[in-house]
């Protein structure tokens, strides 16, 4: 998936590596605030035991959101890397 910018809107895929633990997922899910102008539109994660490798989707109206958005995921324990996909 690639990330699209529109007029006003853009959204954003990240790309997340980490380590398997219990609620991983809800974490990263949790790392993005949801209102009117910040909302989650994907979440993929495929897990394997030891490995959890996956994509967020995220639509944001306001630019400013995506500093606090990068650093509340890079906060998550056991995340390994995030990448902003092109």
């Amino acid at each position: 998936m690639i990330s699209a910018t529109t007029i006003g809107n853009r959204q954003l895929v990240y790309q997340i590596t980490g380590f398997d633990r219990l609620n991983f997922v809800d974490d990263v899910a949790n790392a993005v605030p949801q209102d009117d102008q910040c909302r989650i539109t994907g979440l993929s994660f495929v897990v394997n035991g030891v490995r959890v490798d996956g994509q967020l989707t995220v639509w944001v109206q306001d630019d400013n959101r995506l500093a606090s958005i990068y650093r509340q995921l890079s906060a998550i324990q056991g995340l390994v890397s995030i990448q902003q996909a092109d």
